[in-house]
């Protein structure tokens, strides 16, 4: 079984973790909650990535210390993970991959295929595309972007 990694978030205002499995699917966090009373629970925690979350597999909950939400988180994982499939990852990283590239497609400046009369444009790595081919074209040369 892969294991999880942490990754600390770069939030100044409180301390907060992203949780990844097999070093590049992001599974969850681990914070500290914001705009809560002294009196309650601290921490907050949440196991939930698509395409699992879509199909009402996720969970979340409070704890007092990050120990506490840790050990929580791990044990919520545990119930997990046996019901996250090969193909839920492998979704996971083409849904993170379209993502990047039409976000990327537009900060350079580039067309999509639908937003031209033709069904035809370029991608920003230089590749003519059209509206038929974009899908195939983003996953064999973008693959793995971030």
């Amino acid at each position: 079984m892969p294991a999880l990694t942490r990754r600390r978030s770069d939030d100044p205002h409180r301390e907060s973790w992203r949780v990844y499995y097999d070093g590049d699917v992001h599974i969850g966090s681990i914070g500290q909650r914001a705009g809560v009373p002294k009196t309650v629970d601290q921490w907050g925690w949440n196991v939930a990535f698509y395409p699992v979350s879509h199909r009402g597999i996720r969970e979340n909950g409070t704890a007092q210390d990050l120990l506490e939400a840790r050990a929580a988180f791990a044990a919520a994982w545990a119930r997990i993970e046996p019901l996250v499939t090969d193909d839920d990852l492998l979704q996971h990283r083409r849904e993170r991959t379209w993502t990047a590239w039409k976000y990327r497609m537009f900060d350079c400046g580039c067309r999509m295929p639908t937003q031209t009369a033709s069904g035809r444009s370029t991608c920003f790595c230089g590749a003519e595309i059209d509206v038929v081919g974009t899908e195939r074209h983003v996953y064999a040369e973008h693959m793995g972007m971030r």
